[in-house]
């Protein structure tokens, strides 16, 4: 089992990767946002993906799936609203939302959420396995969308990390193939990009996003 995940943002840093330090690749969200590039873009939905083969269809009832509960979480990612928010509050905000995905994914074992201040410059976040951590950038909260997309991305590399090791999960071993034969994206952008880890979580993490949208429309 890998132990170690890759970084969302424009730069990939090596935390611990064949470092010799326990911790293999990241899983998370995007090299180059600075190329243009967004790799980040009620019912349990962990249930869900375990009975569809595809990525495509993670995220796409996410419209309808805990509304009550998520509505309330997301609308502190309003623009305006998240600019009104102190660090504090947007820290809290970002708690909450992964708190809602671990409860939706039924990972019981989720992730610690470790704000940092000296992440590499264009890095949002990441998360490590072997750890079981996840590393926020305080210095890149000033995108809300990106702010959740990067909570819902690595919280999905959480769960795909558990199903992993579920014996009882029909895609434990892909999951598991996945982490094995991790595809870096500096050696293997495309690879990298349509990797079952990496589409998987991209999927989802856009389901929330295209729900801030749809919020902030609504509210217009």
């Amino acid at each position: 089992m890998g132990d170690g995940y890759e970084v969302r943002g424009d730069i990939k840093p090596d935390f611990g990767l064949n470092s010799g330090s326990g911790n293999a690749p990241d899983y998370g969200g995007d090299l180059a946002i600075g190329e243009g590039v967004d790799l980040n873009t009620g019912s349990d939905v962990s249930d869900d993906i375990s009975q569809d083969s595809t990525a495509d269809n993670i995220g796409e009832d996410l419209n309808d799936i805990g509304s009550e509960q998520l509505e309330p979480i997301l609308d502190n990612f309003q623009g305006d609203k998240w600019n009104d928010l102190s660090l504090d509050e947007q820290k809290q905000s970002m708690i909450d939302l992964a708190d809602y995905v671990a409860s939706e994914t039924g990972n019981t074992n989720p992730p610690e959420i470790i704000f940092s201040n000296d992440m590499p410059d264009g890095t949002y976040g990441g998360y490590n396995s072997g750890s079981n951590t996840m590393e926020i950038n305080v210095n890149m909260l000033d995108d809300s969308l990106e702010a959740a997309d990067t909570i819902a991305h690595e919280m999905w590399h959480a769960y795909q990390e558990q199903a992993a090791r579920d014996p009882t999960n029909p895609r434990a071993g892909e999951y598991q193939e996945g982490f094995d034969n991790y595809i870096s994206p500096e050696y293997d952008f495309e690879g990298y990009e349509n990797q079952l880890v990496e589409s998987e979580a991209r999927d989802y993490a856009q389901g929330f996003k295209d729900r801030l949208v749809t919020m902030k429309g609504a509210a217009l």
